[in-house]
């Protein structure tokens, strides 16, 4: 394997979109910037630079207190889930994740991209998603934030790859992927 053109050090394992050489991991990290390596599987859109586990969140005590908190946490797993029923090949923990991350810079960060609209969800879920997406935004918007940010904690001590979170969710939201 080439040495990395970068440092001249190290193997060059990484292909560099920049570049188009081989570089080594190391000056990858140091070099990387947003605008020159734009598409880059080893670089994270600018929204992924903000540290969600910052979010405030509700403890398990307190979700498991309050009936109000776990409505509306139960309301966010069910629409996890539909996302995952209607599309299990290409939905998994990764890709719940990213969403509660979208549904956490809309109503913490206050961005103005509206998560879920690219979503195609199955026409058999369209009224059920409707009636859940219409119940959260009844709720004010610094619960929903906490609990969002609860769901977002529980998905990262769930899941193992894969769908694991999602597997373990369906169990209380009752809705599975087809096959």
């Amino acid at each position: 394997m080439a040495k990395c053109t970068v440092c001249d050090s190290r193997k060059g394992k990484r292909k560099c979109k920049n570049t188009g050489t081989f570089i080594c991991s190391l000056c990858c990290g140091e070099t990387r910037e947003q605008e020159k390596c734009e598409g880059c599987s080893f670089i994270s859109p600018v929204s992924h630079g903000r540290n969600y586990r910052s979010v405030p969140y509700f403890s398990t005590e307190e979700m498991a207190h309050s009936t109000e908190l776990e409505r509306v946490a139960n309301n966010i797993e069910t629409l996890l889930c539909m996302v995952w029923a209607a599309d299990a090949a290409n939905v998994n923990d990764l890709a719940v994740t990213r969403i509660v991350e979208e549904l956490i810079d809309q109503y913490h960060f206050k961005d103005e991209k509206q998560p879920l609209t690219e979503l195609v969800i199955a026409p058999r879920n369209q009224l059920l998603f409707q009636a859940v997406t219409k119940e959260l935004q009844l709720v004010p918007a610094e619960m929903l934030v906490k609990v969002l940010a609860t769901v977002y904690r529980a998905i990262q001590r769930r899941s193992i790859g894969g769908a694991s979170y999602l597997e373990f969710v369906s169990h209380f939201t009752q809705i599975y992927p087809e096959g």
